[in-house]
């Protein structure tokens, strides 16, 4: 269906016939509105066919609609229905053809019938009118134009399509492969949930859709590793629906290449300066051992002992009985291919190409519009610019089956259908063209239902000149020569991947603090991976609010580790230990290495100190210091160290009062005080024997 919203035109005020002006370009049309006209883009005409193609002795059943969706009524009309018998041979003829500027040629009037006022909000449909190649006029198969002109008092509405006509089912067959993502929603985590699974995989989920729909045909698919991963994760806790769409695909007979983890954007990577693709580095963040400490089983399968038999306890599990999967057992899968680097369409420019070749590509599927040909018809889809090869999908062809997978009503999915089998007979009836195949994609979508899907996939399979073919066939064959038409990504998007990495390397230096660095390092390079997903270009929004909350999230993880503020300490002996409070915010132990430094000569630091600070806690770490050459206020640097010497937080300039000699004056103090109060008491003990003995011998003097 092609709908067209006309120039309105003041018939009357020009002075001009209705026939005389339709047949005027719209774009050279001088708009002249009476006051209670309709407003043009208001007002339209469709066109819906009730097949793909007439093939020979066949019929075609056209329907037109014109719809007032203006406040004011629309004056009765007339609405024409015309052909052309010129076909068109090009792919330039029929993007002409469809614009609504040009001048349009149809000279053979199919119908005409009167339209009645239609009221605000009303829509007239008229009935079916069939076609035959006789009444089109057709002997040659081909693709031939169609338009329906609507003309009222003061509006004029035309809409244009095309017809192909295909008598001849020998006609030499253009090969068409078709490639389909499999992904989930975009997400942040690097790792489905249970439940996002569940949900996934639930009879009409996401996952289930596509899949089914696809299964077993001559449908490429590029599937995300992290759906594979994280379901494997998952372990016992698996949700079963999760499993069985897992080995459903894994006897699925398509052919199967993986795309980047989570789906990254490639382009939006080698755009922001990385050097080499990101991939996951370990997914040890999202195991739980109890999901894969397996279930014991006995021989006999009733769990009860065997009679006869004493039953002999089992023996304590080792404690690598049951390890934890690994990165490559968590991803691996039987693809048919590999190497395919698959961006969004139209995001790459020619830097991209030796980026992608680095991180092991030898194939980069990209649409048309991402290239330029010097040919005279549609290159097929193997191609290459310089030492790059290139799978290069069919824009035009692709975007009207993709129309096709996602439409909602049976009728929607019939316009397109027809818009493809125009778009393919068009490429195979281009003169001079040799046997070709093309390659068309679905985007990061997801069908309304996996019925909609197969049913669109059936469809395209009988359309006139397609011969199914395989990706790996299609891409290849001798490939064209073509030119990059450089298209860059998003500059916001693009600075935020390049900020992306420079805190995944502040991250790393991080985690070096933690018994095992890869714990946060890969759950970092994962949320990353997810972050860059090529459906979230999409939900620019939603994106921006996914960013902004990691970014918070990985400034809180630098910042969790830290020196607290500390007051002025006083040191009042020669040799103690400083005190210092170091703070652990993160969720996991963290080792790290406090070193003080002064520049005073005053104060001297023995060592520095390795201390483990326990999860979400603060602790006293203590330097041992000692005096070394006078008193007075010294200014101690305080910073934090990971055992591998990575900087963690900043430094704290910690005052500290040396009064060493205080010691030695104290010490003198109080063994002054004890030898006054030795000899006081000394004194007393004399005096008190002297008044003794002066008492003694005045006594023994009276007593005389």
């Amino acid at each position: 269906m092609r709908v067209l919203l006309a120039t309105v035109v003041g018939l009357l005020s020009l002075g001009a016939t209705p026939p005389a002006l339709a047949s005027e370009p719209p774009a050279t049309a001088r708009a002249v509105t009476a006051p209670s006209a309709a407003a043009v883009e208001d007002v339209s005409v469709s066109i819906r066919q009730s097949a793909s193609f007439i093939g020979a002795g066949g019929t075609m059943a056209v329907t037109v609609t014109v719809e007032n969706t203006t406040p004011v009524p629309v004056a009765d009309g007339s609405l024409t229905l015309r052909s052309s018998t010129d076909s068109i041979t090009s792919r330039d003829t029929l993007t002409e053809w469809l614009d609504p500027s040009t001048k349009a040629d149809t000279d053979r009037t199919l119908s005409e019938v009167p339209v009645p006022a239609l009221q605000p909000g009303a829509t007239h449909t008229i009935t079916p009118i069939e076609v035959s190649a006789a009444s089109l006029g057709l002997t040659v198969g081909g693709v031939y134009p169609i338009d329906a002109v609507f003309t009222s008092a003061e509006t004029v509405v035309e809409a244009r399509d095309t017809i192909v006509y295909s008598p001849d089912p020998a006609a030499t067959p253009l090969g068409i492969a078709v490639v389909m993502p499999i992904t989930a929603p975009p997400g942040t985590t690097g790792l489905l949930t249970a439940d996002a699974l569940a949900f996934y995989t639930s009879p009409n989920g996401v996952l289930t859709r596509q899949l089914d729909g696809v299964i077993d045909r001559p449908v490429a698919l590029g599937i995300d590793p992290m759906i594979i991963a994280s379901i494997r994760a998952l372990g016992d806790a698996a949700p079963a629906s999760a499993v069985a769409w897992l080995d459903t695909l894994s006897r699925a007979t398509n052919e199967t290449f993986p795309l980047q983890y989570a789906d990254a954007d490639p382009a939006v990577q080698a755009q922001a300066g990385i050097p080499n693709l990101l991939s996951p580095t370990s997914l040890l963040f999202g195991l739980d051992p109890e999901n894969f400490a397996g279930e014991p089983t006995d021989d006999t399968g009733t769990g009860e002992p065997v009679p006869g038999e004493t039953e002999t306890p089992s023996p304590d599990p080792a404690p690598d009985e049951n390890p934890l999967p690994t990165l490559a057992e968590l991803t691996e899968w039987p693809y048919t291919t590999t190497g395919i680097v698959w961006p969004a369409d139209n995001t790459v420019v020619s830097t991209d190409l030796p980026v992608f070749a680095a991180s092991g590509a030898t194939s980069t599927l990209l649409s048309s519009g991402n290239v330029a040909s010097t040919a005279s018809y549609t290159p097929g889809a193997a191609s290459r610019v310089g030492d790059a090869a290139l799978i290069v999908s069919d824009a035009a062809a692709s975007e009207a089956l993709r129309g096709a997978v996602t439409a909602i009503s049976t009728d929607e999915q019939q316009d397109a259908l027809a818009d493809l089998a125009a778009q393919i007979m068009v490429v195979g009836s281009e003169r001079s063209a040799p046997d070709r195949s093309l390659v068309l994609t679905l985007d990061r979508g997801w069908p309304p239902s996996s019925a909609r899907l197969s049913e669109a996939l059936s469809a395209l399979a009988t359309l006139p000149l397609v011969a199914s073919t395989s990706l790996s066939a299609a891409a290849s064959a001798e490939p064209a020569t073509v030119t990059m038409v450089d298209t860059p990504e998003d500059a916001g998007r693009t600075a935020t991947a390049a900020r992306f990495s420079a805190r995944e390397a502040e991250i790393a230096s991080f985690a070096t603090v933690l018994a095992d660095p890869t714990l946060l390092t890969g759950e970092e390079r994962a949320e990353i991976l997810a972050l860059l997903a090529v459906a979230w270009r999409d939900n620019p929004a939603d994106w921006d609010a996914a960013v902004l909350e990691h970014d918070e999230q990985t400034a809180a993880i630098l910042d969790s580790v830290s020196i607290t503020a500390t007051t002025q300490i006083n040191m009042v002996s020669n040799q103690t230990s400083l005190p210092f409070s170091v703070r652990n915010d993160f969720d996991q132990p963290v080792t790290v290495v406090l070193q003080a430094s002064t520049s005073s000569l005053k104060l001297s630091v023995d060592a520095a100190v390795t201390q483990t600070i326990p999860a979400n806690s603060r602790e006293t770490v203590r330097v041992p210091v000692q005096a070394r050459l006078g008193n007075g206020d010294v200014s101690v640097r305080v910073q934090l160290y990971s055992p591998q010497n990575a900087v963690i937080g900043g430094s704290v300039q910690v005052p500290v009062s040396v009064r060493a000699d205080w010691e030695g004056i104290g010490a003198a103090v109080i063994g002054g005080l004890i030898v006054a109060l030795f000899l006081g008491g000394l004194v007393r003990t004399i005096r008190k024997r002297r008044h003794a003995k002066a008492q003694h011998m005045s006594t023994e003097s009276g007593n005389e």
